[in-house]
């Protein structure tokens, strides 16, 4: 998992429920948009400190129903949608995934940030969801230049995610994060508009 922006304010606004549109069917996943019925199973996926211990301290832990319930609109609220979820492809809810849109001079540039539930670990699932949620943002955001992560030092399993789905190591900010009494390391991967395509050709 990478460090994603997930927010867990509340707010008014009434999303509508149903099973919304994917924007990626794959092999392993379908990629789609939130909706309120995900609610218990985001719920129950999210509660682990397993995957807290890898996300900013504005993913919940411990991760409850009302927190999810608080999650989803804010996620819907945000137009164009940057915040998707991903499940199996029997449609159990497996994890999320999401673009954090950065502002002023770095406006070109978003970061990408992704979690897993336990039970799905291991599959190929993350691997392939990035490389395609990768190429499509490339694809729906004509001006977008590079997609950037941070990830903790320690979590391995999401490095290697990063570079299997063609992510340059840029480099480590040291003794840049304090998460769970730990002061640890951030390391910066990116993947480049060109690079992107390329991979395509």
């Amino acid at each position: 998992m990478a460090s994603a922006s997930h927010h867990n304010e509340h707010t008014d606004s009434q999303p509508q429920s149903g099973s919304p549109t994917p924007i990626l069917t794959l092999s392993r996943s379908i990629i789609r948009p939130y909706c309120m019925l995900d609610a218990p199973s985001i719920a129950h996926e999210a509660n682990n400190p397993l995957i807290a211990q890898w996300m900013g301290n504005l993913f919940p832990n411990p991760y409850s129903l009302s927190d999810a319930e608080a999650w989803i609109p804010i996620a819907l609220e945000r137009l164009p949608l940057h915040e998707f979820a991903i499940t199996r492809p029997d449609g159990t809810y497996a994890g999320g995934i999401g673009l954090k849109v950065h502002s002023d001079i770095e406006s070109r540039t978003m970061e990408i940030g992704y979690w897993l539930g336990e039970a799905h670990w291991g599959a190929g699932i993350m691997t392939e969801a990035v490389i395609a949620f990768s190429k499509w943002a490339f694809e729906t955001i004509p001006d977008l230049l590079r997609l950037e992560s941070g990830v903790f030092g320690g979590n391995e399993r999401s490095m290697a995610v990063l570079r299997k789905a063609g992510y340059t190591f840029e480099g480590r900010k040291r003794n840049a994060v304090f998460k769970n009494g730990k002061v640890l390391d951030m390391h910066m991967f990116a993947l480049l508009r060109e690079e992107c395509l390329a991979m395509q050709e």
